[in-house]
């Protein structure tokens, strides 16, 4: 990966990020007006939050080097997949095992 592609990629994340935390701030307010149930206000901060954790590791993993790199096998992300999800952390192989995984729960 090229450094024009790795500060694009962190110039998504970070405007993602600024999203998240913005679509956070936003949703206390509704909350107190009544817009959303608070099952699914708490369920929104949740993934939200869970966003917020996935771009935050993808920068730290900018920071030190490692970006880009599957933290399941090691081998190189495809540019396309990182294109796509700046904050995956992981190969489409490593991807596909994880949520067989998740779905057999």
């Amino acid at each position: 990966m090229n450094r024009s592609d790795l500060n694009n990629l962190r110039h998504s994340l970070e405007q993602l990020r600024a999203e998240l935390d913005a679509d956070l701030s936003a949703i206390s307010p509704a909350m107190i007006s009544g817009n959303l149930a608070r099952d699914a206000a708490d369920e929104l901060v949740y993934q939200i939050q869970r966003d917020l954790q996935r771009v935050d590791a993808a920068l730290e993993r900018i920071d030190t080097g490692l970006y880009g790199y599957c933290v399941g096998c090691g081998e190189e992300i495809e540019m396309n997949q990182l294109r796509a999800d700046p904050s995956t952390s992981f190969c489409l192989s490593c991807n596909s095992r994880v949520n067989r995984r998740a779905s057999c729960k």
